[in-house]
């Protein structure tokens, strides 16, 4: 959808639509806000071209808690760890 991941679009255009209808269509608030939806949207646009797959890690990565362990432990849950690669077990 014009470059951007389309769940993305859809929703960055339905939430510019109701903006505009809240305000009953009054000129110069639609104005700015489908001017602030085309600015989402290239900026959609332009997350989606750098990594076109940021949204579907960033759906895995928030399923996982953040779990503080100040020394770990062989005991610790698997159930509770971020994949590798997500700020655990990468050395400093």
């Amino acid at each position: 959808m014009g470059g951007a991941d389309r769940v993305l679009a859809l929703a960055n255009g339905l939430v510019t639509v109701m903006l505009c209808y809240s305000t009953g269509f009054d000129l110069g608030s639609c104005v700015g806000f489908i001017a602030m939806g085309v600015c989402m949207h290239f900026f959609l646009r332009w997350m989606s071209s750098r990594d076109p797959w940021w949204r579907v890690v960033m759906l895995v990565y928030n399923r996982y808690p953040d779990v503080h362990e100040p020394s770990p432990s062989i005991k610790a849950s698997a159930r509770f760890r971020r994949p590798y690669g997500f700020d655990q077990d990468l050395p400093c």
